[in-house]
């Protein structure tokens, strides 16, 4: 949710009730006050109750939600003192169940004969939307020694994870009689005891996602000379990705990756060159203190126009950056918007890799 909503209570004015009569000595007042309390700053089907606790008075109250005010109000009376007023708003779970979705708590000093007025934040206690994740990408496979029936060549896979989730291997072989040293590693040794054409396949899995590289060897038979074939490529899975973050530039189309996307993945981009980057945040409303900014581990940022600083302060606004990519490749590339509201947070990534390219 990432809101809060303001809560102004109003303390009029304590009653002192007291009567006499006759010599008796006078009965002790009996003080209290009247408290009115009106919460403001939501949206609709924000929350669905907001319940009121009073203490040391021992008083809870549900207040009413008022459709023609967008607030929630209700008045009672409270002894004189001090009073510590902790107010607690429930959505519904879609189960018919209230969860706790929004706190807050404040002190007042109830006054015989005053008016006092008291702010209290209502902040959201949800946690943050999770970040999608970034799928690993294999870049590079080689092969050392020829292919000939009966002995041993060297495989080898490059991969990476930009999430840092640890990476699985499994090589496998369309050719029967074939084997791996190491069939669940990153280097093995492979061999086959019949000649002909073979297919050696890797799959490099991070959190259920996995990613394939596929090389067509030949084996050699005993009299055959000699050959060998290195077949090295670069491979980047995509996975499309703050509410949506969208880059353009040269040599890549427009991109847009919404909050929902399962991959927020870049194909590979060019060195020393300049991307729009614009992302969207949704405040919720125009409470709080909020920052929005663009980092990046590789090149630079440059911030531009910014719709979240205007005021009135916006529910809904965006940010504008220019990244330029570093003068020279680098394999792994993080591109991360981040939005604050106070102590509440959120950031949103996209990856890539940065590379020669036409």
């Amino acid at each position: 949710m990432s809101k809060s909503w303001n809560v102004v209570t109003c303390s009029l004015a304590a009653l002192w009730m007291a009567c006499s009569g006759g010599l008796e000595e006078p009965t002790p007042p009996v003080l209290s006050g009247e408290m009115r309390l009106s919460v403001s700053g939501l949206a609709a089907q924000q929350l669905d109750s907001l319940v009121l606790t009073v203490q040391p008075a021992n008083f809870s109250q549900a207040l009413s939600y008022s459709s023609t005010t967008d607030t929630f109000v209700g008045s009672f009376m409270l002894p004189i003192g001090t009073q510590t007023l902790t107010a607690q708003g429930y959505a519904d779970d879609g189960a018919g169940n209230p969860v706790l979705v929004a706190s807050g708590t404040t002190s007042v000093d109830v006054v015989a004969g005053t008016t006092v007025t008291v702010f209290m934040n209502v902040q959201d206690v949800t946690p943050p939307v999770p970040q999608p994740d970034i799928a690993p990408f294999i870049y590079g496979a080689s092969i050392s020694g020829s292919p000939r029936v009966n002995e041993f060549i060297g495989l080898s896979v490059t991969a990476i994870d930009l999430d840092g989730d640890p990476l699985t291997y499994q090589w496998t072989s369309n050719c029967p009689t074939s084997v791996f040293t190491h069939p669940t590693a990153s280097y093995t040794q492979w061999g086959s005891r019949d000649a002909g054409p073979c297919r050696i396949q890797v799959d490099v899995t991070a959190r259920g996602v996995t990613v394939t590289k596929g090389i067509d060897v030949h084996v050699a038979g005993s009299t055959t000379p000699q050959t060998g074939e290195v077949d090295v490529e670069v491979e980047y899975i995509a996975r499309p990705l703050i509410t949506a973050i969208h880059i353009q530039g040269p040599g890549l189309s427009a991109r847009q990756f919404q909050r929902q996307d399962a991959v927020t993945r870049l194909p590979f981009v060019g060195p020393n060159r300049t991307f729009q980057v614009e992302f969207f945040v949704d405040y919720g409303n125009g409470h709080g203190s909020r920052t929005a900014s663009l980092e990046s581990t590789c090149g630079t940022v440059v911030r531009g126009t910014d719709t979240c600083a205007t005021t009135p302060a916006p529910a809904t606004c965006s940010v504008q950056y220019a990244w330029t990519t570093p003068a020279l490749p680098s394999p792994t590339c993080v591109v991360k918007a981040r939005a604050a509201n106070g102590a509440l947070t959120d950031s949103f990534a996209v990856g890539t890799m940065v590379d020669w390219v036409p």
